[in-house]
């Protein structure tokens, strides 16, 4: 029995249709294609470096798609991390066997032995490395600058015994190195001036550690905190003889020059505002810059008060 042109025609309408449904279902949209670890989303603290950091090919999360930022880094992962992201030469290691626990077929053996050849790590006394163990806070950093070093053999170490942190001596072992990050502002730290040099690192806050490295290597770039100006500061007069304004788009920071415009972006939602430096201050050891409270609401709602920023110049 032959088929009629309109049944033909539902037919082939009907098998477009279902075609069409199957590949809008198929097909990653654009909000999907740019998801990078399921468990970084807007509001994590480490939003803005693990997307760098991945767009870059220099972290990998776990099987599932997730990071997995709270988890505490090992010391291989933290080998692996920082070969990739901060050391520029990665030529063979020579050495077969750097430690008796990290055999060849261990998945960091190469890393491990090419970071011990270049003397940015160490084992213990028993020859081994233990690559599954955590880092604390003071090794982690210690392992960042080593390799700066060993990057640019120019870059020195602080000689002062003076301690910038309440809970660090000045002579401990591990001062010159911190003292040299927190020069280049890569050190995230409490408001109180606490470093807490003993507590174990994240994978999350390690990445952060890296991310930092990396950018502060850019003249005119910057970490902090960021808040703004009480209300009550409106029409008085900045250090630059300007009057506050809350509507303004400007900002107070300790030494960068009067009319320098920084960029300034929160790091937990990836906003950013740029503003003109026309005041001192803050004058909070622990706070960077102080925005109008216009400019602060671009970044985030006014009741977070304090946030994470990154900052850097736009203009000499």
């Amino acid at each position: 029995m032959s088929q009629k042109p309109w049944m033909l025609l539902s037919v082939l309408l009907l098998s477009t249709t279902i075609s069409a449904i199957v590949s809008a279902e198929t097909l990653p949209t654009e909000e999907e294609k740019n998801v990078f670890f399921s468990d970084i989303t807007v509001g994590s603290p480490y939003l803005v470096q693990l997307k760098y950091l991945h767009a870059q090919g220099l972290v990998e999360g776990y099987e599932n798609g997730t990071f997995q930022p709270n988890k505490p880094v090992t010391r291989a992962e933290a080998a692996v991390m920082l070969e990739r992201a901060l050391m520029e030469e990665k030529k063979e290691s020579k050495m077969t066997e750097a430690f008796s626990d990290v055999p060849k077929d261990h998945w960091a053996h190469k890393t491990i032995s090419r970071m011990a050849e270049k003397k940015i790590i160490k084992g213990y006394k028993n020859e081994e490395f233990k690559p599954n163990q955590t880092i604390n806070q003071a090794e982690a950093i210690k392992m960042v600058i080593a390799t700066e070093q060993l990057n640019n053999p120019e870059l020195s170490l602080p000689t002062s015994s003076k301690s910038s942190f309440k809970d660090m001596k000045g002579t401990e072992w591990f001062a010159p190195y911190i003292e040299a990050a927190n020069q280049r502002t890569m050190l995230t730290y409490s408001t109180k001036m606490l470093i807490y040099p003993a507590d174990q690192v994240t994978r999350g806050e390690f990445a952060d550690l890296v991310y930092r490295a990396i950018r502060t290597r850019e003249p005119g770039h910057f970490f902090g905190r960021g808040t703004y100006y009480s209300d009550s500061f409106e029409g008085r007069g900045t250090s630059a003889g300007e009057k506050y304004r809350k509507d303004g788009y400007t900002a107070a920071h300790k030494t960068l020059p009067f009319n320098t415009k920084i960029k300034v972006t929160y790091l937990r939602n990836e906003q950013s505002v740029v503003v003109r430096v026309n005041d001192r201050g803050p004058f909070t050891p622990s706070m960077d810059v102080d925005l109008t409270r216009r400019a602060f609401t671009e970044l985030a709602n006014p009741s977070e008060g304090i946030i994470p920023i990154e900052y850097e110049i736009v203009n000499e």
